[in-house]
């Protein structure tokens, strides 16, 4: 008889979630020492079981929803997923943690791949759409526990039921072994710890421009540039931004258009550090990633200070002189680094960040081309800090929302349509350092998106004006809080263009 699978259903020989899992030795934690290379290796292991399970965990989800509990294919997903569970909780449950739209074993931060992405996406929305911010898994859970709990799970309305509701029936049905914890709508924050890290990443931002001032000076003046000063620059920026990203997001509103390369680089570079954190790059390349950004535009230290400066508009010769930076830029990486000890990504953020997602951009090419990670990457930082930015030319920048309208009419042409959604997490649907009137009547900007994805639109904003419009240094509140009616409690009624009325909202995060 033919084997007829549903496409929902998961086939074994055609799922690597549901493959046997490499099981190392239980006993291993206790023998290798905090710090080792064994070790390294022992938690990058349990990093990836932590995703393996996140995967399991999306399969049951939804192959429980088309199957009775009973069903074959159901207990094969539950068989490998209490495996994994076993594998990881030998000695304390294994927790996985949602904070800020990221996932968590533990404390550790799960990278996820590019095939991951949406199984991660979707896994996060069932969690907030619940108010669930951790799930607990401990030894002793059994096959009929997780095949209970993945029912109770699914059988929730979230439009009409309350976390509460689901923690009842969990209990009610005598489930052991699994726990879930709430959400909370306040978001963690501990009050020095904060300010220590937003006085750290302007400290940060200060010296990432410095460090790229010198370089291209010591290439304008023929000397050997230091890049090592750079580097240990990024090394603190990619910590920080890992802690918390939109601190230091937050620092790329600051607009100088005197200093607009320099600035410019600094804040291509902490774009694309966070965009690369949301597609799941280890931290170590995360480094790289952000040192090719802070020099994507080191051919424009061949470019001649008078066009770079220009204040009125370019020619068309003007620009046949500038567009040659990107060639320029690796031509400048192999005469300083050599071509074998040039790095790839360095080449090719240099070379590929205006080519665009079809190839349309710039420099023209004859051949084939595959544009990297790295480039598609740098296409969508450079490009949105360059339209949200003052230039020489333009000193009049595109309000941050308007300039997501402008990428997302293009993404697929222009732009890695998924790189661009990712992107979005990192700025928010109502991006950071935008203006907005609230229902309160209240002017505010926007300092961090929303942590839940189910209220997106509600992003945390820091008060400018009370109600009568008078200006005030006013409290980061968050807009998805509610009353005791349940009823929201600020509400943005529109976003007010603060470049129409040359507004600079930067000031909020110096």
């Amino acid at each position: 008889m033919d084997d007829h699978r549903t496409p929902s259903q998961p086939d074994p020989a055609e799922n690597p979630a549901l493959q046997p899992i490499l099981i190392h030795d239980k006993s291993l934690p206790g023998k290798i020492g905090e710090g080792s290379e064994a070790r390294d290796v022992l938690d990058q292991q349990i990093l990836v079981l932590g995703a393996q399970l996140v995967n399991q965990l999306h399969i049951l989800l939804k192959t429980i929803r088309i199957h009775e509990r009973t069903n074959a294919a159901v207990n094969q997903v539950v068989d490998a997923t209490v495996t994994t569970v076993k594998t990881l909780a030998r000695d304390n449950p294994v927790v996985i943690r949602l904070q800020n739209d990221f996932l968590y074993l533990g404390d550790a931060h799960l990278k996820m791949g590019p095939q991951q992405v949406a199984i991660f996406l979707e896994f996060i929305d069932s969690l907030n759409a619940r108010g669930i911010a951790a799930i607990s898994f401990s030894a002793e859970m059994r096959e009929t526990d997780l095949r209970e709990f993945a029912y109770q799970f699914i059988s929730v309305d979230p439009a009409t039921c309350t976390f509460d509701d689901l923690k009842r029936q969990l209990k009610e049905g005598e489930i052991h072994g699994i726990d879930i914890e709430e959400a909370t709508s306040l978001m963690v924050r501990v009050g020095q710890k904060n300010k220590q890290l937003k006085n750290l990443a302007k400290q940060l931002y200060v010296k990432a421009v410095g460090a790229v001032g010198e370089v291209l000076q010591s290439i304008r003046e023929g000397r050997a540039p230091n890049f090592r000063r750079a580097k240990r620059v990024v090394q603190s920026i990619v910590d920080v931004i890992l802690q918390d990203e939109p601190t230091l997001l937050g620092l790329t509103t600051l607009r100088c258009y005197d200093e607009y390369t320099h600035n410019h680089s600094v804040n291509v570079s902490l774009l694309s550090v966070a965009l690369g954190n949301r597609a799941g790059y280890p931290r170590e390349a995360l480094v790289d990633l952000g040192l090719a950004a802070l020099f994507h535009d080191l051919g424009k230290a061949s470019i001649p200070q008078d066009i770079l400066n220009k204040s009125e508009e370019f020619t068309d010769e003007d620009w046949a002189k500038l567009r040659i930076h990107a060639t320029l830029g690796v031509i400048n990486l192999i005469r300083l680094r050599g071509l074998t000890n040039l790095p790839g990504r360095m080449a090719a953020a240099a070379f590929e960040h205006h080519l665009n997602y079809d190839l349309s951009g710039y420099p023209t090419l004859s051949m084939p081309w595959e544009v990297s990670l790295t480039g598609r990457i740098l296409m969508v930082a450079d490009c949105y800090d360059s339209m949200t930015s003052s230039r020489v030319y333009r000193r009049d920048p595109i309000a941050p929302n308007k300039v997501l309208t402008m990428m997302f009419a293009k993404s697929g042409i222009l732009y890695d349509p998924v790189l661009l959604k990712l992107f979005v997490n990192c700025v928010g649907i109502i991006p950071i350092g935008c203006l907005t009137l609230l229902d309160s009547h209240e002017l505010a900007v926007v300092i961090r998106p929303s942590a839940n994805r189910q209220t997106a639109t509600r992003p945390y904003v820091k008060l400018i004006s009370d109600r009568s419009g008078r200006p005030i240094e006013g409290p980061e509140v968050d807009l998805a809080e509610k009353d005791a009616d349940g009823r929201f409690k600020r509400s943005v009624v529109r976003l007010v263009d603060n470049t129409e009325y040359r507004f600079d909202t930067g000031r909020y995060f110096a």
